[in-house]
């Protein structure tokens, strides 16, 4: 009948974001990306600019996100099953901002005032949203409770000083290709470099992790969860914080210094067209949910907001 038939609008975002088409673009993105890997490692000539770690950095920064779609979309409670979801990616954003401007301040501003003053503002952001939006306590104590934040950052700082000790007394600083040769040793300013790049790469990796964790123990919970007014309010200012983050850095920083450069462009807006497609298939699940009465029923019935939780936001 008339009255059951949904608005197209309503049709095209089931189609997009709750069919079998849900995995469609992020593989699309994927595929971009690697093939443009692969051609400037086959076509890359002595002289041109070395892009094989960048366009590399890209492709495993997909990653993550490719990964949380698939097992958001395959699990039954697709929303409940993604704890601390806000909390642990906005402590990896805030780290990521305080390493890359401790890296401009020891390099001297050599990236330039836009970018020193939008990491002032990646801090200054999540900073906000942590503490007025979801009530994290502003103590060393609290992020250091987030183990596995925390071990990704060392990780990622141990890498950042492998990759740079390589480069410095390894094989490559013999080479006779000039690009490779590395004068000025292994340096702090290199090794938290590299480790911001790193820390963008697993930035969603602790939510990816968890999520694979509770999974198991949510098994025997029915489907169908209601997510609260301010739940849904602090999941469009989270992706509000992303997308202004991304869009800063695959669309506004590259078409300032890269524009000469256009498989970089290309691996860029790849990225940021998966991160876009993540914030609407997310927005689209949490929406679901805020129309769905069904209620999770495991002894009691009540309103379950499993990642936005604020009793959920701490590792035991």
């Amino acid at each position: 009948m008339a009255h059951d038939v949904q608005p197209l609008s309503t049709q095209v975002q089931t189609f997009v974001h709750d069919s079998g088409c849900t995995l469609v673009m992020p593989s699309l993105m994927v595929g971009c990306s690697m093939v443009l890997l692969i051609y400037r490692h086959a076509t890359e000539e002595k002289f041109d600019l070395p892009l094989g770690g960048f366009l590399a950095n890209i492709l495993l920064s997909m990653m993550p996100l490719v990964a949380l779609k698939a097992k958001i979309w395959s699990c039954n409670d697709r929303v409940s099953l993604v704890p601390l979801a806000l909390v642990k990616t906005l402590l990896m954003h805030l780290t990521l901002g305080i390493v890359r401007l401790s890296s401009q301040v020891m390099q001297g501003g050599d990236l330039g005032r836009q970018q020193f003053l939008f990491d002032i503002g990646v801090i200054v952001g999540a900073l906000a949203l942590l503490k007025y939006e979801f009530g994290f306590p502003m103590t060393v104590d609290s992020f250091l409770q987030h183990t596995d934040v925390r071990n990704m950052i060392v990780m990622a700082f141990i890498a950042a000083t492998a990759t740079e000790a390589f480069f410095v007394y390894g094989p490559s600083a013999y080479s006779a290709d000039e690009r490779l040769v590395d004068k000025e040793g292994l340096t702090p300013t290199k090794i938290f470099f590299t480790a911001s790049n790193y820390v963008d790469i697993v930035a969603f990796m602790p939510v990816v992790r968890k999520l694979y964790e509770v999974e198991n123990s949510l098994d025997d919970y029915s489907i169908g969860t209601v997510v609260s007014s301010e739940a849904q309010r602090q999941v469009r200012l989270f992706f509000l914080f992303v997308a202004s983050f991304y869009a800063w850095d695959d669309v506004i920083d590259p078409v300032m210094h890269l524009l000469d450069e256009p498989l970089a462009m290309m691996a860029h807006a790849a990225h940021f067209m998966l991160l876009l497609d993540f914030a609407g298939f997310f927005l689209f699940q949490v929406g679901n949910t805020s129309s769905n009465s069904s209620y999770i029923d495991k002894g009691n019935r009540g309103e379950v907001m499993g990642l936005l939780e604020e009793g959920a936001d701490q590792d035991d």
